[in-house]
């Protein structure tokens, strides 16, 4: 039953994505706001699942209840990284739309996997959310072209080390296998709460040019759109 709710309460976190954040952007209009809703949709899940690790892995446990101490525990893998990536894979069979989740990691150690593996426009925007300048918690976002000119809108949402981040990504010396591991086997980077993790990327292929754009004349004719 525990497993039941839990994947109600991801369910309704993909409903209420939509009413949370902003967005700094170089214009964007619907694009801007659409790009928004749906990285915070996943982040919202994201978190509901980091939250509820104990009740995945422990037997007997729970949401909402203590989890049962000396209780028997099996690690079943899916960390909330692997939770976003298996959501974006589906997400882009079913709309188009591309996710993804991406990191500069932290000094030595970069993303722990290739494919959260920044391209040039998402490192670029991962180092202004690194700046200390930079508005905590707010988006950015911005028309680009990809290679063989297709328009698209581009969106990065900033992720921040949060409590229940800690377990993997925190101090080595809390390592529950005492080696600097965490449950996954992975190198525990040393992150603090509230530091910049990475971001989730959202590409939207643009279909309708922004009045904006024509009346800027930003683009010679919508021609260029494929």
């Amino acid at each position: 039953m525990s497993k039941v709710i839990l994947i109600l309460g991801l369910n309704l976190c993909f409903l209420a994505g939509p009413f949370f954040g902003r967005v700094v952007m170089a214009g964007g209009g619907d694009y801007a706001a659409q790009a928004n809703y749906i990285a915070n949709a996943l982040l919202c899940a994201r978190v509901v699942l980091a939250r509820n690790l104990d009740v995945i892995s422990v037997h007997g446990a729970k949401i909402g209840q203590p989890v049962p101490e000396g209780a028997p525990s099996s690690f079943k893998g899916l960390v909330p990284a692997l939770f976003g990536r298996l959501i974006a894979d589906e997400f882009v069979i079913r709309t188009g739309i591309t996710l993804k989740q991406t990191s500069l990691g932290k000094r030595r150690f970069g993303p722990r996997n290739f494919y959260n593996t920044p391209d040039p426009w998402e490192k670029r925007v991962l180092e202004k959310f690194n700046s200390d300048s930079y508005p905590k918690g707010i988006g950015y976002g911005e028309f680009s072209k990809l290679e063989g000119g297709h328009l698209v809108y581009r969106y990065l949402l900033p992720l921040y080390i949060e409590q229940s981040c800690l377990r993997c990504h925190g101090d080595p010396s809390t390592s529950p296998t005492k080696d600097g591991l965490d449950i996954s086997s992975h190198q525990m980077e040393g992150y603090k709460e509230g530091e910049v993790r990475g971001g989730i990327s959202v590409t939207i292929p643009v279909t309708e040019l922004p009045a904006f754009i024509l009346n800027a004349k930003a683009l010679t004719d919508a021609g260029e759109l494929h």
